[in-house]
């Protein structure tokens, strides 16, 4: 794109701005000037032009000389729509250039380039009928930029006033930086050419609901780094009249007290009444956004998480430019090699941890996630130092970098959080009424707040400001995600030394998590034996996850004997040993998928022979079925009633029918209950994230290769649509001659059981 870009620029774009610069100095009487830039012009490009051919090293000459050239034509740009808005334009440059992250403890070292490390986000409209049929292909109204909308306006007259909703962290403010220095920059064509205004709702919610309250263009021009600028009178009412602004207003959710929240709303509609021409885009949090709509908006949008490929992006813009700044701007395929190297390390293990992989879809939670994995190291084995410095963040620092007060510091915050949270774990529970939350907390808010604070006020200000809570329902309100109930749970339980109440919850899939984290802070050694003495899957592979995870396990006899039971018990031939080691085997594997997106996960290596003995043993009656199911390649002893050869194990199961494939996958489907999340809910049990299991389509497979061999020769895989692949000529060797099994995991609405 950058080439094609270049070659416009050296074919139409020089000879082009050369011909406008010369003509401005000609009209400013500078003839000498306007002889030397349209010679200078002609010369530039004959060179250019030659050089290239000649010799295609001189390509990075071209592309410094379209950089520069880029450079020339935005100033000149400037100096022709006038010396104010080319004034304007410099100072938000200056301003939002840089990419922040308001609040993180540990931050980088270096201000990075907003517009080289920003992935543009997905919007979608509450409503599907709103979107145009010119506007995407196949339906898909996920796949939308803002840029669509705007660039629908002349089509679509509802598009000019626009809502963006979406929860905390999820780049609302972000986006609204993007556009304007978008604009500013002049680095959008394909868009009406608009002036940026953007404008923070929590910084002039005092100016607006002063009497009398400002128009919009006087607000404006009250604001720091307009007010020096030399402008005519009226300056901004005319264009906003003239529709030729783009006016953003950030936060309306920040503005914390509802009536001015309701203030706020009702003079941003007498504002979109006054301006009908231009264009609107407002932010909030939908909650905040509910209490007080408006009512001259007809389109809302909804801010849609990061899917894999969007992760992968930004971790991999984030280390490029670190790189770059860490050397000084030398950009060279070293230090591009060294990016790469970094994020692909990062991508691996959040893909490697399902928890870490959920939040990563937020853009503000991946972007802790990127620096602490830079600058501290702690992933993933230290991922509750991960959780600690995120809960520090929507707690406190995000709010005292944007200048919001706070009578309370993140610490005591989390204090009284943590009593919630252990309390609702307890219940099994996810959700509480405010009465409810108000009576748990109330002990503990007292010992920090005095009684400054009321306990209804205090999950007020937790839900309106860091998000941290949210309210899934009228009158019912729980954590943003579980794993942030789970954290805080564990260090209360923790502080409060409760270990003994973990022991007697293990093999209770709804204490896992808890369990794993209070391990992250503690000696495990004894956790892990009394998971050993309980000889149950879910009890055997916490264990596994509390080796993993644990701070210590200070008793050495302890580890060896966890280290040695799977390895002995997928040998055994005691059938119950064996079976029990498979299903701690199979449940770990599960566990480890790589999340595609929000409802997609794909195993990234191929099922083994243990499993599908697992698999044959339950799902095949008889040894004539189960023989034919094996098949030819399949290392089992036809001596010994169909049972592996010893040593084989951890080898992929290869050789097996499609159809049978197709029927492991409806096993593990019809055994997913077993190995989802249930939990009681007011009395009622509750299966979250309902799973089926199939086959990976073939773009999936290529999309995510696996890397197994046996021996040289590669392994294939079962396809849903393995019928796609190229047929072999005679001379040709088949494609693949080995074909395993790989499964993917898709996920549906919850449903209560």
């Amino acid at each position: 794109m950058r080439k094609l870009v270049q070659d416009t620029l050296l074919s139409w774009g020089l000879p082009g701005a050369g011909l406008g610069l010369s003509g401005h100095f000609w009209l400013s009487g500078q003839w000498g000037q306007a002889i030397a830039a349209l010679i200078g012009t002609a010369l530039l490009t004959f060179l250019l032009k030659v050089f290239t051919k000649l010799d295609p090293r001189l390509d990075a000459l071209a592309e410094w000389s379209v950089s520069q050239l880029e450079q020339s034509i935005l100033r000149l740009w400037w100096r022709l729509t006038g010396q104010f808005q080319g004034k304007y334009y410099q100072a938000l440059i200056y301003r939002l250039r840089d990419f922040r992250v308001q609040g993180l403890k540990t931050k980088g070292p270096f201000a990075l380039d907003l517009q080289k490390v920003f992935v543009p986000l997905r919007v979608a409209p509450e409503s599907a009928d709103r979107v145009l049929s010119s506007m995407i292909q196949a339906k898909d109204s996920s796949s939308l930029s803002i840029w669509h909308f705007l660039a629908a306006i002349a089509q679509q007259p509802s598009f000019r006033h626009i809502v963006i909703l979406g929860p905390p962290g999820s780049g609302k403010s972000t986006l609204l930086e993007h556009l304007t220095l978008t604009y500013a920059q002049n680095l959008r064509r394909q868009s009406p050419r608009l002036i940026p205004v953007l404008l923070y709702l929590r910084d002039v919610q005092a100016a607006i609901v002063a009497e009398p309250p400002p128009t919009l263009a006087a607000l404006i021009e009250q604001q720091e780094g307009i007010r020096d600028l030399k402008r005519s009178p009226d300056w901004f009412e005319i264009r906003l009249k003239q529709g030729k602004c783009l006016v953003m207003l950030d936060g309306l959710d920040e503005v914390a007290n509802p009536a001015r929240r309701q203030q706020i709303s009702q003079w941003c509609d007498r504002q979109l009444q006054r301006y009908p021409t231009t264009p609107f885009i407002l932010t909030s949090r939908p909650f905040g956004y509910r209490a007080a709509p408006l009512a001259q908006v007809v389109t809302v949008l909804e801010v849609q998480p990061f899917d894999l490929k969007q992760m992968q992006q930004f971790i991999q813009n984030w280390y490029l430019q670190n790189e770059l700044m860490r050397r000084l701007g030398k950009d060279d395929p070293g230090v591009r090699s060294a990016a790469k190297r970094q994020a692909q390390d990062l991508i691996q293990r959040i893909q490697d941890n399902a928890t870490i992989a959920a939040m990563a879809l937020n853009p503000l939670l991946l972007t802790m996630i990127a620096t602490v994995h830079c600058y501290r190291g702690a992933l993933p084995g230290r991922r509750v130092e991960l959780y600690a410095e995120i809960c520090d963040v929507l707690l406190g620092r995000r709010q005292e970098a944007k200048g919001i007060a706070d009578t309370l510091t993140a610490t005591q915050k989390r204090s009284v959080l943590q009593v919630l949270a252990l309390n609702r774990m307890r219940k099994q529970a996810r959700s509480f009424t405010p009465l409810q939350g108000s009576l748990l907390i109330q002990k503990q808010l007292v010992a920090v707040a005095g009684t400054e604070l009321s306990p209804e006020d205090f999950l007020r200000q937790v839900e309106n400001v860091s998000g941290l809570l949210v309210e899934q329902e009228s009158g019912k309100y729980e954590f943003a995600h579980k794993s942030f109930q789970e954290y805080l749970a564990a260090v209360q339980v923790k502080e409060s030394n409760q270990e003994l109440l973990l022991a007697r919850h293990i093999g209770d899939v709804w204490w896992e998590e808890t369990i794993r984290l209070y391990a992250a802070q503690s000696d495990a050694s004894y956790l892990i034996w009394t998971a050993l003495q309980r000889s149950t899957v879910a009890a055997w592979t916490l264990a596994y996850d509390c080796l993993e995870e644990g701070l210590s396990v200070e008793d050495g006899r302890v580890r060896r004997e966890l280290e040695d039971t799977l390895a002995a018990g997928l040998h055994s031939s005691d059938p119950a040993i064996f079976k029990l080691a498979v299903e701690v085997k199979l449940q770990r594997r599960l566990k480890k998928l790589l999340r595609i997106d929000g409802y997609t996960e794909i195993d990234m290596s191929y099922i083994t022979c243990a499993e599908y003995q697992l698999f044959a043993d339950e799902f095949f009656a008889d040894e004539r079925r189960l023989g034919h199911s094996f098949g030819e390649n399949y290392p089992l002893n036809r001596r010994t009633s169909y049972r592996l050869i010893p040593g084989t194990a951890n080898q992929p199961i290869v050789g097996v029918g499609s159809r049978d494939a197709e029927k492991f996958c409806e096993w593990l489907t019809q055994r997913s209950s077993n190995l989802g999340d249930v939990y009681l809910e007011s009395g009622t049990a509750v299966f979250v994230g309902e799973h089926r299991f199939r086959l990976p389509a073939l773009s999936e497979v290529e999309a995510y290769p696996v890397s197994t061999q046996i021996s040289t020769r590669a392994i294939g895989c079962w396809c849903r649509d393995l019928d796609k692949l190229p047929s072999p000529t005679p001379q040709e060797e088949p494609v693949f001659v080995l074909k395993g099994i790989r499964v993917v995991r898709t996920k549906v609405k919850s449903s209560a059981l």
